[in-house]
């Protein structure tokens, strides 16, 4: 820098052009530092953006991976359940034919206690 200033007074120019150099001179030079510093935030913002995808890139590759496998699991759950199909309905027939014993078996107890008191009645109406 001070050779150009240097020079500039050297040609002839005086104080006042060579004031006006160096004020020309330190403009460029903020100018000049501005920029950089714009260019330095904008490679930061990109290097930070590039971090980001590569970490987003992860995320789905993992989630791919995971989707696949349970989809597989799932397959497998859904084969299973075909095969074993006619065991479930028969399993949901006996506990129908279960219920079913259920009921009839309370009716039974129903009509077995009726009964009873039926013939407690008779046996009381005998006595007297």
């Amino acid at each position: 820098r001070a050779s150009k200033t240097t020079a500039i007074r050297d040609m002839g120019g005086d104080k006042e052009e060579s004031r006006e150099a160096q004020a020309t001179e330190a403009m460029f030079d903020k100018w000049s530092s501005y920029i950089k510093g714009e260019v330095q935030a904008s490679v930061e913002d990109h290097v930070l953006l590039e971090k980001l995808h590569t970490a987003t890139c992860d995320k789905f590759k993992e989630m791919t991976s995971t989707a696949k496998t349970l989809n597989g699991n799932m397959a497998a759950l859904h084969t299973k359940h075909k095969e074993l199909k006619p065991q479930l309905d028969e399993i949901d027939g006996v506990e129908a034919s279960v219920d079913e014993l259920l009921s009839t078996a309370q009716m039974l107890d129903d009509y077995a206690v009726k009964i009873e008191q039926k013939y407690k009645a008779v046996i009381v109406a005998r006595r007297s």
